[in-house]
């Protein structure tokens, strides 16, 4: 897809990938293709509000904070179809999944001709839904009902 800019933004440590990913990154990688490092504030938060899509064809994933932050900087999200996403992200509701090269480039190319539907502001609802002080009111109230249950099981010992 040489019509096409892809930039990774990030760090990994070269020495822990197989050499054949490095000399990807380092060198054998094609014009269109940028790894500029690891990036913060306006320059990160001008490529995600500025780009076309974000896309994420990760095979696994922990949790995926960075498309937290995609959907929270109102992006069109583009991500592999992977059980760790489901079942918050949902294909064609808050975002678009693929799970063949041929289902990312047909996303990729629709998205960078803004043919794909506008999914931003039901993804940056997503996000919201998952923001820290929304967390941390959901984990207190867990918290706080263990302590009462307890409470109350000392209450009949």
């Amino acid at each position: 897809m040489p019509e096409v800019r892809f930039i990774w933004f990030g760090h990994v440590p070269l020495y822990s990938v197989p050499r054949s990913i490095r000399s990807i990154v380092t060198q054998e990688h094609p014009d269109n293709v940028l790894f500029p490092g690891y990036i913060t504030g306006p320059v990160l938060e001008g490529a995600y509000c500025g780009a076309d899509a974000f896309f994420f064809p990760s095979k696994e994933e922990t949790e995926g904070i960075v498309v937290l932050e995609a959907l929270a900087s109102y992006q069109q999200v583009i991500l592999r179809d992977i059980p760790v996403f489901d079942p918050w992200l949902k294909d064609h509701v808050n975002c678009y999944k693929g799970k063949t090269v041929d289902d990312f480039v047909r996303l990729v190319q629709a998205a960078a001709e803004h043919r794909l539907p506008d999914l931003r502001e039901a993804g940056r609802k997503t996000a919201e839904q998952r923001s820290l002080p929304l967390v941390g009111r959901q984990l207190r109230q867990v918290y706080e009902a263990a302590l009462h249950d307890e409470s109350e099981k000392e209450q009949f010992e």
